[in-house]
């Protein structure tokens, strides 16, 4: 009796055993039934009016199209639907389906969905971070001729983020996104030209690059064509250019470029002074966040530079650039903390900040510290130190201080502290 019990049970298990399979046949011929009752003049159709939907922003009827496509096993369909999970976009942001469908669309060798499922790994969204498994996505995505993925892995390799730095392989990523047209690869390569990263610094090369990414609209690379027009990098110095290219960016939204576009008005660089628009291009900067003219502004109230004296304004927008990291506020609020025009006289904490500001690369604020250590304000007065800030603002390219140096040195050598014929430096 057990036994045809077991027997019969058996029986039933293989009965389910194999329905499963019918089931799971009939589904497989079913989506693939669909995909070949799609032609590709109805695909072309069915996402050209996704598009259109997408320009109207009516995100409800673009989401049906692309879950019918994907269920046609089409891959753009996939990775649409995959962005409108990870956007919100016609349903409810689901971190975990958009991984779901970029990486069904990834199995069928689709670029950008590859890319994108790197991405998810690259920052833990919708999965477990793992860079190594990101790193492999962006080279796979890469080798099916994904640009945003070899700028990524440009990226990587040169912030060591899943690999060890390597700013050979990054240059070499940037060059090959580069040379396939996308502009931010363009842009990463121009600047590792400026820089010298990964290859021969070639200032040459840099504009070349900055301004083919520029072309394309790249906001980043038409700030950086200014910033090279500002400050004369590899070409003559040309204000009225840099003002242009400045106001351009600002125009597209870029906050460091509304800083410059007010630095320009208030000291009348390449543009006629103007007070007033200086005030309101500032203002936009620091409301984007911009530590440059958060402290731009800041000193300006403090101070009553072209306004009524706010002290407690212009201390709260210091106070906040140098949350974020500001040493040119730092180096601002150091100055008012020496003068006690604007707040008390506070020589302890003037110095504090000189010496964070100098600590963080700011050339002025280095300078600062070589006059007060030279001259003994809020120190006690040392030459050898003062030189060796001197020494310190001139190797970050001040150039002020290499006066301010020359005096120091025959200063000591006449009070024998330095031997004639001993080395400077």
């Amino acid at each position: 009796m057990t036994g045809s019990v077991i027997r019969g049970r058996a029986a039933s298990a293989n009965k389910l055993w194999m329905l499963a399979i019918i089931v799971a046949i009939f589904l497989a011929t079913t989506v693939n039934a669909q995909a070949e009752d799609l032609t590709e003049t109805q695909i072309e159709k069915l996402i050209e009016q996704a598009e259109k939907l997408e320009e109207q922003k009516d995100y409800d009827s673009s989401i049906k199209i692309y879950r019918q496509l994907a269920k046609a096993n089409n891959t753009y369909g996939m990775n649409a639907l995959a962005v409108s999970y990870l956007l919100g976009e016609g349903t409810e942001i689901d971190q975990q389906k958009a991984v779901r469908w970029f990486r069904k669309a990834a199995e069928l060798k689709h670029p950008g969905a590859t890319t994108s499922l790197g991405l998810r790994y690259e920052n833990g969204e919708g999965v477990e971070q793992d860079l190594d498994l990101a790193n492999s996505y962006y080279v796979a995505a890469a080798e099916l001729g994904n640009t945003r993925a070899m700028h990524f892995l440009g990226l990587n390799y040169a912030g060591g983020i899943g690999f060890t730095k390597d700013q050979d392989k990054a240059f070499s990523w940037f060059q090959k996104g580069a040379d396939a047209g996308f502009a931010p690869a363009m842009y990463a390569l121009a600047a590792a030209y400026e820089e010298g990263d990964g290859t021969s610094k070639n200032l040459e090369s840099a504009l070349i690059w900055y301004a083919k990414a520029a072309g394309k609209g790249y906001v980043s690379a038409i700030f950086a064509l200014g910033t090279v027009y500002e400050f004369g990098n590899g070409v003559d110095v040309n204000n009225d250019l840099s003002f242009i290219l400045y106001q351009k960016a600002a125009e597209m939204g870029n906050a460091s470029a509304m800083n410059n576009v007010a630095s320009a008005l208030e000291y009348g660089r390449g543009t006629d002074v103007n007070i007033e628009q200086a005030l309101l291009w500032y203002q936009k900067a620091a409301d984007k966040g911009d530590d440059y003219a958060l402290a731009n502004l800041g000193e300006i109230y403090l101070l009553g530079k072209h306004v009524k004296q706010d002290v407690k304004k212009g201390t709260a927008l210091l106070t906040q650039a140098i949350e974020k990291g500001s040493n040119y506020a730092m180096y601002t609020f150091a100055l008012a903390y020496e003068d006690g025009d604007s707040v008390d006289i506070d020589r302890g904490a003037s110095t504090k900040l000189l010496r964070q500001s100098a600590d963080g690369g700011f050339a002025a604020a280095m300078r600062k510290l070589g006059q007060n250590y030279e001259e003994g304000i809020g120190v006690l007065r040392d030459l050898p130190t003062a030189k060796l800030w001197y020494e310190k603002a001139i190797a970050a390219g001040d150039k002020q201080s290499e006066d301010l140096y020359d005096k120091l040195v025959k200063k000591m050598r006449s009070a024998d502290m330095i031997p004639v014929g001993a080395s400077d430096n």
